[in-house]
């Protein structure tokens, strides 16, 4: 299933309840810790039927580096 960069953006901005997104902002700018993004990583693993290792989420830094990954799995 081809997901758009722009819903996976969408998809990050609904979930953090924010307007915009700035790709180099760290994980943890959001208020985000590693287990809110493994459970969004679960959320999107059940909704499209997809997997995440964890070498794959130990590597991401950045909200940029999430949008890739998510977009990257969704191709």
């Amino acid at each position: 299933m081809a997901v758009s960069k722009e819903e996976v953006i969408n998809s990050i901005k609904e979930r953090l309840g924010i307007q915009e997104i700035d790709r180099e902002a760290t994980i943890a700018t959001y208020g985000l810790d590693s287990l809110d993004v493994v459970e969004y990583l679960i959320d999107l693993e059940t909704e499209y039927g997809i997997s995440f290792d964890s070498e794959e989420t130990k590597a991401l830094k950045t909200i940029g580096d999430l949008v890739d990954l998510i977009e990257n799995k969704l191709k």
